[in-house]
């Protein structure tokens, strides 16, 4: 029998099922959180991996419901140009899946070859990787039904990925270097590189706590100019860090640039 699990979106009640392991979304629930008035219409552009039916149990007795699972559900999400999707895909990313996965109802099934150490910055959630993983491969095959090159479509569906998630893959993956082609915008190419330098950076130091703009800047040799403040800016979040004002200094609060840890960022937000 499939008891729903019942989740609080800000006013709205999200039931979600797990069967065989992965979490799947009543849609009626998804497409009332998101505002998206035509259900029907929504849900019939899914691929049909994406979308199913469920006998689920409600106060009336078993009913047949549509479904969707976690590729469907960021789908509605990229579709949605309403000011809940984000909120709502931040209430997924960051409460529903890392609360299913903790207490053992939602895991991923772990492949038998050992495989190398990924180039992923180890305080990235993995938990954000593998929901990254699924808006990319559902764009990413979009891009190529569409007629787009594997190169193109993939640069499409990262760019697309991070906007939904905030993860950027292809500078995760350490992927910069193949992607960088003539299909790839002349900005892309140059923010994954100002990404990897970040990194490289980063981890040389072990990964400090705080970091500011400027400091990074005068160290990578850039030009202090509000171009490239704005790209370390972009760059931090994708990297594990969260813009916080520091401690004080001469009357004034400076910005900067904190691991997104709770006690740290509390601390240097009071």
């Amino acid at each position: 029998m499939n008891h729903p699990i019942h989740h609080t979106f800000e006013s709205h009640n999200v039931r979600l099922l797990v069967m065989q392991g992965e979490p799947w979304f009543v849609a009626a629930d998804v497409c009332q959180a998101l505002a998206i008035r035509n259900n029907r219409d929504a849900i019939a552009r899914l691929d049909e991996d994406e979308k199913g039916v469920a006998n689920t149990d409600t106060p009336s007795g078993r009913q047949e419901m549509s479904i969707i699972n976690e590729s469907g559900l960021f789908s509605l999400i990229l579709t949605s140009r309403k000011p809940e999707a984000k909120r709502f895909k931040k209430w997924v990313t960051g409460e529903v899946l890392p609360s299913l996965r903790k207490h053992g109802s939602y895991s991923i099934t772990a492949t038998t070859e050992v495989q190398p150490p990924a180039t992923m910055a180890e305080h990235i959630e993995a938990d954000r990787i593998v929901s990254a993983g699924r808006v990319f491969n559902t764009m990413f095959r979009t891009g190529r039904v569409i007629g787009m090159n594997r190169r193109m479509a993939a640069s499409r569906a990262n760019q697309a990925t991070q906007r939904c998630t905030g993860v950027d893959l292809v500078a995760e993956l350490g992927a910069s270097d193949w992607i960088d082609s003539a299909d790839t915008p002349t900005p892309n190419r140059r923010q994954y590189q100002l990404q990897q330098q970040l990194r490289s950076h980063l981890a040389e130091n072990d990964w400090p706590i705080v970091v500011t703009g400027p400091a990074l800047i005068e160290a990578l040799g850039l030009t202090d100019d509000r171009a490239n403040q704005m790209a370390i800016g972009q760059c931090l979040p994708l990297l594990g860090y969260r813009r916080v004002r520091l401690t004080a200094s001469n009357g004034t609060r400076p910005w900067g640039y904190a691991l997104q840890q709770t006690a740290v960022i509390e601390e240097l937000s009071a």
